[in-house]
C-alpha cells in the first residue's frame, strides 16, 4: 500500500514486473500514458493518474491535488474528510491499427486490456492537522558553473536540524528505483552538470474533458395563459482542460540533460540548452541566438516529428516571454482549468527567448523535484516522521564572492520568478508562498564551514577556538595597495621555457614592513583573520575576513569582510587548456590527424565546420571533457601508471564515437581514420604541472599577496581544482605561513555531522569534495539565521561596497582598475587603463573603431592579474558598410552605500558607417545604434557552448 498525502504535487509509484514479463512499445507506447482501467463491464478513466513501463518497472504518478471531481481531480478539499483508495487494475491500451498507412495518433478506439501488470494500491490522505500542519523545509542551492548540488533542511523541535543531500533523479530514464521498487539513494545523483537542455514537459497535458451544465427553462404557456408545455431541461456542454500534473518543467539537467539530447535523431545544427544558464544572466535579448531558434528534446516523439526533438514549447513556456520579463503572466492557483487561450502561448511561431530565462527554468526544474521528493514516503520515513506533509518554505543560494551587482540584482530576479512559477503550478496547494533569496557568496560560505566545523570538535567552545587560534591584535586594517609598476611586478625567476616544468624558486610576498601593530588595553581583542580561494568551475573567488566573539548567553561570532573579489579564471579554464595542451594533440596524433584535420574537426569555427556545430558541442563535451577529467583524477591520485581509454564505455559512450566517426567519413575518406585506436592516454605529472602554471599561477601569486597583505592567520582551498596537489603547494610557497595554516577542504575532517560523508563509509566525517564545502556553509548561514543553531549566533558584516571595510580605515575595497580589454587577452595593458583607484579623474573620453569593445576591470594593482569583464559598448552598424569614428565618453560612478563602483556611459559622437551615433531613440530619428550593456564573458559564447578550442597545441594562431 502506497500512502500519500493530499495537495503534495505529482507522486510516483515503482511496482516491479514479473520475472519474464516483456512488453514492446506497440504494446504500452512511448513515455507516459492516461490512465484508463476495465472494471468488470464499464471503462474509466483517471485524469489524475498516468502510468509508464520502464526498466522491467511498472511506473505510476499520481497528482494528488485536489479539485472538482466532475473536472478530473479524484476528489475536492471539502469532502476529502478520509482516505480515498486508488486500485489501478486492468490497464486499458490501444489496440494496434492494423492499417500500414494509418497516420501516427489515428489508432483504432478499441482498447484491450493489458495482462501482467501487478496490482498497484494507493492511499490518498487528507494532511494530518490541516494545511497549516505541514513540516516546513528549506532548500539552499549552490547552482555552478559546472556542477550543481544541493541540501533541503528540515527543522526539528529542540535538535540542530539534519541537512539531507538532494538527489536529481534522472526522469527519462527513472533508473532511482532498484529492482524492488524502492526508491534508492545514489551519491553519484548529489552533484550534477549545470548543463541545461530544454525538454518536453515530463507529463502529458490531461485530455480534454466535456462537463454538462444543466438548467431548467420555465413551461411555455398556451393560448390566453391555459394548457402549453410543461418545464423543460437544457444540457450545455463545455469542454476544459482539468489543471492537473502542473509539474511544467521545460528542461532536464544533469546526466539527464545529455540522455535527452543523445535522443535526438537529427543532423542538422540545432540548439538545445546551455553549458550553465548561469553564465548567460546577461543574455537578455534574442541577439545571442544570432537568428537560430530554440529546439527542445522530444524524447517520447510526442509532436510525432521521429527524430525526437521539437521547436520549443509546452506548458511552462506560456509563462516564459521571449523578452524574460520581470512579471510573468501566471494563473490564479484557484483556477481549475487552462483556458484556450493559454495553451495558444504555448507553441510560439520562432521561439528566441532570451538565454538568461533558462535560468528560471532550470531552478523551477529543482524546485518541483524537491517538492515531489519531500512529500514522498522515502524522505518522510527518512527524517523519522512519515505522518505529516511538507511544504517548501525557502529557496537559498549561494552566488561567486566577485559577482557584480548587475548580475547579483539579475540572479536575484531569475530565483523570485522561479519560485513564482512554482507557487503557481505544482506548489499552488502550499499554504504559504516561499521565499527566495540570494542567501551569502560562496567564499564566505566557506569560511562558516570550517570555522562550524572547528567549533563541532571543541565542543561548540567558542571562547576556547579563539584562544587557540586567535591573536591580540588592534583592528587597524592595511593601508591601501599603491600601483605597481612594471618594473616592479617584474618576475625573480623566468618564466619556464616550453617543455621544462615551472620554476619552484618563484618570488614570495612578504608580510609588510615595519613594526607590529600598536596595542592598547582598549583596543587589545582576540581576533582571527581568515581567507578562502574558491576555485569553482566559472571563477576563482578571494574573501578575507576578521572574525570576533562576544561571550555572553549567547555564543556570537561576529565577522567583517575585509576583502572580496573574484576573476573569471577557473575550472573550466584549466579543462580547456588541458584539452588543448594533452588531450586532443595526443587523440590527433593515435589518430593520424594533420594540422587542418584538427583545426577544421576541433578548432575555431570557420564556415568549413559551422554545419557540424552541434556534433562538435557533442564532441567536446562528451568525448573530449570527460577524457580531460579522467585526466585530472588522475593527477589528483597521482595515478601514472594505469592508461586512460575512449572506447570501453567507462568515460566516453558509444554513440558520440560513431558520431565522430560519420562526420570524418563524410568529410574525408571512409576508412582513412579510425576513432576506435587505443588512445594509450598516460598521466605526465612534468606536462600536466606545466599546464596548471600557466593557468593558475599568477592568479594564486596576486590571490597571495592581498592574503599576505592583511596579516591573515588560515587560509582555506575551496573548490575541486584545490584538489591538486601542485595548487596547494604554490599557495604555501607563496604565503609566508606555516603549512598548517593553509588548510585544503578536500580531505579536511569535519565530523560525522557532515552531509556529504563517503558513500563507501571508509572516511567518516572526512570532506571529499571540496565544492560541498559551499552549499554546507550556505546552509549553516540559513540555520543560523532561521535561529536553528541552539545558542548560537553567526553575524557578518560585508562594507567592501562602501570602500570603508576595516575598522574604520578607507582601504579602497570597492576602487577598480578599469580599462580596455583586447582579443585574446584576460588582462589590461597599461596603456588602455581608463580608471585606477589612486586617480581623482571621473570621466575619460576614448576613440571607437570596432564594433565591440569590452570593458574589464581588476582590483589588484599587478599589471600581470587577471581580469574579468563586466561593460560591453557595442555600435550596431545594421546593413551598412563603412568604417566606425565614433568618439565616447564614460563616467566612473563612485560606490555609495547601496550600489559598488561602476560605469556609465555619458554620450556617444561621430558616425557609424556614415549613420550618426545615438544612444537615446528619438521621435522622428532612427532606432539608437550604440548600446552600453554588462556582460560578463569575453565571448558571446563560451567554448562548451560552441565546441570551438582556439588555442590547440600544433594549430597556429587564428586557424580558419
Amino acid at each position: 500500500m502506497h500512502v500519500f498525502f493530499a495537495n503534495t504535487g505529482v507522486q510516483y509509484v515503482c511496482e516491479p514486473l514479473r520475472p519474464g514479463t516483456r512488453f514492446t512499445s506497440s504494446d504500452v507506447g512511448l513515455g507516459w500514458q492516461f490512465c484508463e482501467l476495465q472494471e468488470g463491464s464499464t471503462q474509466r478513466s483517471l485524469n489524475y493518474v498516468q502510468w509508464r513501463i520502464m526498466n522491467s518497472k511498472l511506473f505510476v504518478a499520481v497528482d494528488t491535488t485536489c479539485g472538482e471531481p466532475t473536472c478530473g481531480f479524484f476528489s475536492s478539499a471539502d469532502t476529502l474528510t478520509s482516505d480515498f483508495p486508488v486500485t489501478i487494475k486492468g490497464l486499458l491500451v490501444p489496440e494496434p491499427n492494423p492499417a500500414p498507412d494509418a497516420k501516427p495518433g489515428k489508432e483504432d478506439k478499441k482498447r484491450r486490456t493489458l495482462e501482467g501488470l501487478p496490482l498497484v494500491e494507493i492511499v490518498i490522505r487528507p494532511a494530518t492537522g490541516g494545511r497549516e500542519s505541514a513540516k516546513s523545509v528549506h532548500m539552499v542551492v549552490d547552482f555552478g558553473n559546472s556542477r550543481t548540488g544541493a541540501l533541503l533542511i528540515e527543522p526539528q523541535s529542540g535538535e540542530t536540524p539534519d541537512m539531507e543531500p538532494f538527489e536529481l533523479v534522472n526522469r527519462y530514464h527513472l533508473d532511482a528505483w532498484n529492482d524492488k521498487g524502492e526508491f534508492e539513494k545514489k551519491h553519484s545523483a548529489r552533484w550534477f552538470s549545470s548543463r541545461t537542455s530544454w525538454c518536453m514537459a515530463p507529463f502529458n497535458r490531461s485530455p480534454k474533458l466535456e462537463i454538462k451544465s444543466y438548467s431548467e427553462a420555465p413551461a411555455k404557456k398556451g393560448f390566453l395563459g391555459i394548457g402549453g408545455k410543461s418545464k423543460t431541461t437544457d444540457a450545455t456542454s463545455t469542454f476544459v482542460w482539468p489543471r492537473l500534473f502542473q509539474d511544467l518543467s521545460a528542461v532536464r539537467m544533469g546526466q539527464e540533460a545529455e540522455d535527452v539530447a543523445q535522443a535526438v535523431r537529427t543532423e542538422g545544427d540545432i540548439l538545445l540548452g546551455l553549458s550553465s544558464p548561469k553564465r548567460y544572466l546577461w543574455a537578455d535579448d534574442e541577439v545571442w541566438l544570432e537568428g537560430d531558434v530554440w529546439y527542445m528534446a522530444d524524447p517520447d516523439d510526442r509532436c510525432g516529428t521521429h527524430n525526437y526533438v521539437s521547436l520549443l514549447q509546452g506548458p511552462l513556456i506560456r509563462h516564459l516571454a521571449e523578452n524574460d520579463p520581470d512579471d510573468l503572466v501566471l494563473p490564479d492557483p484557484a483556477d481549475m482549468q487552462i483556458s484556450e487561450e493559454e495553451v495558444a502561448r504555448e507553441t510560439p511561431s520562432k521561439p528566441r527567448h532570451a538565454p538568461r530565462a533558462m535560468m528560471v527554468a532550470a531552478l523551477y526544474e529543482l524546485l518541483v523535484q524537491a517538492y515531489s521528493y519531500v512529500n514522498s514516503s522515502t524522505y518522510r520515513t527518512l527524517m523519522g516522521d512519515p505522518h505529516h506533509h511538507r511544504e517548501i518554505r525557502s529557496l537559498s543560494l549561494s552566488y561567486p564572492s566577485g559577482m557584480i551587482q548587475q548580475e547579483r540584482e539579475r540572479f536575484q530576479k531569475q530565483v523570485e520568478k522561479a519560485v513564482d512559477l512554482f507557487s503557481a503550478t505544482l506548489g499552488r496547494s502550499q499554504s504559504r508562498h516561499p521565499i527566495g533569496k540570494l542567501s551569502i557568496d560562496e567564499a564566505s560560505a566557506v569560511h562558516l564551514t570550517y570555522i562550524w566545523s572547528e567549533l563541532q570538535m571543541l565542543n561548540r567552545d567558542v571562547r576556547l577556538w579563539f584562544q587557540t587560534v586567535g591573536r591580540d591584535r588592534s583592528p587597524v586594517s592595511p593601508a591601501p595597495a599603491k600601483p605597481a609598476t612594471s618594473a616592479s611586478l617584474s618576475p625573480a625567476a623566468p618564466p619556464p621555457s616550453p617543455g621544462r616544468p615551472a620554476p619552484t624558486s618563484v618570488r614570495r610576498p612578504a608580510r609588510p614592513p615595519g613594526p607590529a601593530r600598536p596595542e592598547t588595553a582598549a583596543q587589545s581583542q582576540r581576533e582571527i583573520r581568515v581567507a578562502c580561494i574558491d576555485i569553482g568551475g566559472g571563477t576563482s573567488d578571494l574573501m578575507i575576513a576578521r572574525y570576533t566573539s562576544a561571550g555572553g548567553a549567547v555564543d556570537r561570532i561576529d565577522g567583517e569582510i575585509l576583502h572580496r573579489d573574484g576573476i573569471s579564471v577557473a575550472g573550466d579554464q584549466l579543462v580547456k587548456r588541458v584539452l588543448e595542451k594533452i588531450v586532443v594533440p595526443h587523440f590527433a596524433e593515435r589518430l593520424g590527424f594533420g594540422p587542418d584535420e584538427v583545426g577544421r574537426l576541433f578548432g575555431p569555427e570557420q564556415p568549413v565546420n559551422r554545419a557540424f556545430r552541434a556534433q562538435r558541442i557533442s564532441w567536446v563535451n562528451r568525448l573530449f571533457v570527460p577524457l580531460a577529467q579522467a585526466y585530472l583524477q588522475h593527477a589528483v591520485d597521482d595515478y601514472r601508471d594505469a592508461p586512460i581509454t575512449h572506447h570501453d564505455g567507462q568515460y566516453v559512450s558509444q554513440e558520440v564515437l560513431e558520431s565522430l566517426q560519420t562526420t570524418i567519413n563524410k568529410i574525408y575518406q571512409a576508412g582513412m581514420f579510425d576513432v576506435k585506436q587505443p588512445l594509450e592516454l598516460y598521466y605526465d605529472p612534468v606536462i600536466f604541472d606545466e599546464v596548471v602554471h600557466e593557468v593558475f599561477d599568477e592568479l594564486l601569486f596576486d590571490f597571495c599577496g592581498r592574503i599576505t597583505k592583511h596579516d591573515v592567520d588560515i587560509v582555506l582551498l575551496a573548490g575541486q581544482p584545490t584538489k591538486l596537489k601542485y595548487l596547494q603547494d604554490r599557495v604555501r610557497l607563496y604565503l609566508p605561513l606555516a603549512a598548517s595554516r593553509v588548510v585544503p577542504m578536500h580531505n579536511y575532517y569535519a565530523g560525522t555531522w557532515y552531509p556529504y560523508q563517503d558513500q563507501q563509509g571508509g572516511q567518516l566525517g572526512v570532506i571529499g569534495d571540496p565544492k560541498s564545502a559551499v552549499v554546507v556553509g550556505a546552509a549553516i548561514q540559513a540555520l543560523s539565521h532561521e535561529g536553528l543553531l541552539g545558542m548560537f549566533r553567526f553575524q557578518m558584516k560585508d562594507a567592501t561596497h562602501t570602500g570603508q571595510a576595516g575598522a574604520g580605515a578607507s582601504t579602497n575595497q570597492n576602487s577598480y582598475y578599469w580599462g580596455l580589454m583586447t582579443d585574446g587577452a584576460s588582462r589590461i595593458r597599461e596603456d588602455k587603463l581608463l580608471f585606477q583607484p589612486d586617480d581623482p579623474t571621473s570621466r575619460v573620453e576614448i576613440p571607437i573603431v570596432a564594433e565591440q569593445v569590452l570593458i574589464g576591470r581588476r582590483k589588484s594593482p599587478n599589471l600581470h592579474a587577471e581580469v574579468s569583464p563586466v561593460w560591453l559598448l557595442k555600435l550596431n552598424k545594421g546593413h551598412r558598410h563603412g568604417p566606425i569614428d565614433v568618439s565616447a565618453v564614460i563616467e566612473r560612478v563612485p560606490a555609495s552605500a547601496s550600489q559598488e563602483e561602476t560605469l556609465r556611459l555619458v554620450s556617444v559622437s561621430g558616425l557609424i558607417a556614415g549613420q550618426e551615433a545615438t544612444l537615446e531613440a528619438t521621435a522622428d530619428g532612427p532606432p539608437p545604434n550604440v548600446v552600453f550593456k554588462w556582460r560578463t564573458l569575453a565571448g558571446e559564447r563560451y567554448y562548451l557552448d560552441t565546441g570551438a578550442l582556439d588555442n590547440i597545441d600544433g594549430i597556429p594562431t587564428g586557424y580558419g
